[in-house]
């Protein structure tokens, strides 16, 4: 700063997203985020007093005073902040509800009892029910050789190399369906051993919840387990 006439808020700018912290940055959405922080602070208007930082104008640049004058602002701040205080937009704090909402509810079902009382079906039973049914339910792989001859990918036929990539993704998610809903079963009458994945599987089928195992490889969705299979049926019946 020493070196310029004025303050030079590009500079700082470009040291501080793109040099001294931005540089230690891979992934391209964070470098974008440090931008857009560092642009909202490190400007012109920050060193005038009541330039404000989101339109509600809560969060402003202050007139120099003593401790107990910022005490006395920082008690009138929102005790809950808006998305406004970090940044963002509105629309952000459907996203944070919606997924604390999640959180609470699969907390809820992590801790409820692994095992059943009375005269009706065990929870190994109804979760070995469910494995077969969804197991039947599970349609067989694509064969990959025969869509490629039918649709070969030239360049001339984009919608074929499509297709070839939704055959690839669909053909891994069934792949380990198969695999794991029939492992399950075994698991539960003690035919193998009970691993630690299969276990989170098997805790998942009893809460109508989409295993870990098959979200991380299909297709992106909030569905029960219940909707998602039948969904997941009609994606493959389109393809």
């Amino acid at each position: 700063m020493d070196d310029y006439d004025q303050i030079p808020y590009k500079v700082l700018n470009y040291l501080g997203a793109e040099v001294n912290y931005g540089g230690r940055v891979t992934d391209d959405k964070d470098i974008r985020l440090i931008k857009c922080i560092l642009a909202r602070f490190v400007e012109p208007g920050t060193v005038t007093v009541g330039f404000a930082f989101s339109d509600s104008g809560h969060y402003k640049t202050l007139e120099g005073g003593s401790q107990d004058d910022y005490l006395k602002y920082i008690d009138q701040l929102p005790l809950v902040p808006h998305p406004e205080a970090f940044g963002l937009h509105e629309n952000a704090e459907i996203t944070t509800n919606q997924s604390n909402t999640r959180l609470i509810l699969e907390s809820v079902l992590s801790v409820q009892p692994r095992s059943s009382a009375g005269a009706g079906k065990s929870r190994e039973s109804v979760i070995s029910e469910l494995a077969k049914g969804i197991e039947e339910q599970t349609p067989m792989p694509f064969d990959y050789d025969d869509v490629m001859e039918k649709y070969p990918t030239v360049y001339n036929e984009s919608m074929n190399t499509v297709l070839a990539q939704e055959v690839i993704r669909y053909n891994k998610l069934l792949k380990i369906m198969i695999k794991m809903l029939a492992d399950v079963q075994k698991a539960l009458v003690g035919e193998i051993v009970m691993s630690e994945e299969l276990d989170d599987m098997a805790n998942s089928l009893y809460v109508n919840q989409v295993p870990g195992a098959f979200s991380h490889v299909g297709p992106l969705s909030l569905k029960p387990l219940a909707s998602w299979i039948v969904d997941l049926n009609q994606r493959i019946a389109f393809i």
